[in-house]
């Protein structure tokens, strides 16, 4: 059996070519009318769980999981370009995703005392806690389209 080598090399081009442009592509997520200035939204992409934000007309994307427990960012606070984990209070800029701030462990002191067995458990889950790192959130290359918001993955 003889092998056209300029056949083979052809494909090899056209695949190589196919994957780069797959690699490459913006995908859409969501409308603009969906997410008003100010407000957050969680969507899944090829498997990544995707935070869109709107600050000032302009669209954002970042991993949706904390950087620290993995809670939705999407459902924590969003003040200006910060988002506010909903679970330990870790802060990020939606902007770059650079963590702001570590986690708060301790409990708030604007709750009620709780009994002295949970204080002790809150104690201990919060030294157990201070040793997990939290990383700076994997941002996405956005656009608008339209009235598409597209992402790059």
């Amino acid at each position: 059996m003889e092998i056209d080598l300029n056949r083979l090399l052809r494909l090899n081009i056209q695949s190589i070519y196919c994957y780069y442009m797959a690699k490459n592509d913006f995908l859409e997520v969501a409308k603009v009318n969906e997410i008003p200035d100010g407000k957050m939204k969680h969507v899944e992409v090829d498997g990544k769980e995707v935070l869109i934000a709107n600050i000032g007309g302009k669209f954002y994307a970042l991993s949706d999981k904390c950087g620290h427990m993995n809670a939705l960012l999407s459902m924590g606070n969003l003040k200006g370009n910060t988002v506010t984990c909903p679970f330990h209070g870790s802060k990020f800029d939606v902007t770059t995703g650079r963590k702001l701030t570590e986690p708060n462990l301790t409990p708030s002191q604007e709750m009620e005392p709780l009994p002295q067995t949970w204080q002790k458990f809150f104690e201990n889950v919060g030294q157990l806690m201070a040793h997990i790192k939290t990383y700076d959130q994997t941002t996405y290359e956005t656009r608008v389209d339209g009235d598409s918001i597209k992402i790059k993955l």
